[in-house]
């Protein structure tokens, strides 16, 4: 290339010298012509470097955009799949979220329809009350959540007529009238060691009851506070529980009627078997002179009239002692359990006394299994707080003894049937001077049971 350029250069200087030059002087035209050439070739070359230089940036700024351009391509790619994974990943998020939380809730619940009959010869008018049967349906949904690692909080439904503490059944009646759901727990749980536990709110009953012992009516879920501990083969509850919540002036009697309580208890293991041995003891205070009563109803309590209109009032205080004992073994694949229960009021000096004792072979709980007890109790007329004893023992009041029979079947597991047959004697302690002497009550209670 810098060859012909130069072979142009010298063409270009020859034709512009006229040739009568070459012969007058050639000398100093040849010098001349050298000193142009050699400009012209110093032209050349750079402009030749400029291009070299020119073509050499050329080439870096291609190979630039074609870099550019693939990291251009590079970059959409990663960003169609960041924007895949971040969607995948939002998706398995919900989904962890939505299992922890599945997981720190639980969901429980139980129907139940029951056939009931009940023979009470108690006379009204001199008149015997007539035979009852009717039909009863229970519905109740309870949901506990894990709020903390060491605290639960519950909440409980069930349904109810007018708030009834110690029954949830419906009656079938009323023409097909909408039944009541009412607010049946609602508690948190504080378990602030490993020992012990700290309940608040409207609870289960965090004390242990032996057997099927009715001094306390399965039902009634207190509302208070309860401290609980567990260490070995001991436990405990310490309770403070409100019944009623008084107001007024200075001049009244506001003090708040409640019930303080307080249970010690062991489980010693004998061979392959368990003795619950366990004392418990309950106040009712500020509950004398008053009526701390659901329904108006004393439930066979003494009591006595005061005011202007007279309304009926406690007579004593009730300051209980409560021993306890249940023994479980087994005979041979079948569980066995035997149990007494038994308490004195402290305040009356008579008809303070109730007793319970009973048996249950067999345990309805799971696919083909079954059950059969019987209990026997007595409670006189002030022995215990009426207001928390069984609903159906001697129609729920105070005053009465006999025999309870009950057997279980569950065919499949979360269905049982239980037949329950209540054999009492009500006016047990009642002098024939009240007009009320001792008459029979029995009560037949059929039930089909489904839990979730």
């Amino acid at each position: 290339m810098k060859n012909l350029v130069l072979a142009a250069a010298v063409a270009t200087a020859l034709s512009s010298v006229p040739m009568g030059a070459f012969a007058a002087s050639p000398n100093n035209d040849l010098a001349q012509i050298r000193e142009q050439l050699e400009g012209l070739l110093q032209r050349v070359d750079k402009l030749e470097q400029e291009n070299t230089q020119l073509k050499q940036e050329n080439d870096n700024l291609k190979a630039a955009d074609e870099k550019l351009q693939a990291n251009d391509d590079y970059l959409k790619a990663e960003a169609k799949g960041l924007r895949k994974e971040a969607a995948q990943q939002a998706a398995e998020v919900s989904k962890v979220k939505g299992a922890d939380w599945a997981g720190k809730l639980a969901i429980t619940g139980d129907v139940r329809y029951r056939y009931e009959m009940i023979s009470d010869e108690t006379l009204s008018g001199g008149v015997q009350t007539a035979d009852r049967y009717r039909d009863r349906v229970r519905a109740r949904v309870n949901a506990v959540a894990k709020a903390t690692d060491n605290i639960t909080v519950g909440v409980g439904f069930a349904t109810t007529e007018n708030g009834d503490p110690r029954s949830s059944n419906q009656t079938l009646t009323g023409s097909f009238s909408r039944k009541s759901l009412d607010l049946d727990l609602a508690y948190f749980d504080w378990k602030f060691a490993s020992w012990g536990n700290l309940i608040g709110g409207k609870m289960k009953q965090p004390f242990v009851k032996p057997g099927q012992s009715l001094f306390w009516d399965n039902d009634i879920n207190p509302e208070g506070l309860a401290v609980g501990f567990n260490s070995g083969i001991f436990f405990g509850t310490a309770y403070n529980y409100w019944l009623t919540e008084q107001s007024g002036l200075e001049t009244t009697r506001t003090a708040d009627t409640m019930l303080h309580g307080l249970q010690i208890g062991t489980r010693l293991p004998i061979g392959s078997s368990t003795l619950m041995l366990a004392a418990h003891y309950y106040d009712l205070s500020a509950g004398q002179g008053r009526a701390p009563f659901y329904n108006s109803s004393a439930n066979g309590n003494t009591t006595v009239n005061v005011g202007t209109p007279a309304t009926a009032v406690l007579l004593n205080d009730y300051e209980v002692i409560n021993l306890s004992a249940e023994f479980n073994t087994q005979i041979g694949a079948l569980p066995l359990q035997i149990w007494a229960d038994v308490a004195q009021n402290q305040d009356p000096s008579d008809l303070d006394t109730a007793w319970s004792a009973g048996v249950l072979l067999g345990k309805a709980s799971n696919y083909r299994t079954w059950e059969v007890g019987a209990l026997y109790q007595v409670i006189e007329k002030d022995a215990l707080f009426a207001q928390l004893i069984d609903s159906d023992f001697g129609a729920g009041v105070s005053d009465t003894e006999g025999w309870v029979l009950r057997a279980g079947y569950t065919p499949i597991k979360n269905w049982t049937l239980n037949a329950t047959y209540f054999l009492n004697k009500r006016n047990v302690d009642r002098p024939a001077s009240s007009g009320q002497t001792e008459i029979d009550y029995d009560r037949l209670q059929l039930d089909f049971n489904v839990k979730f």
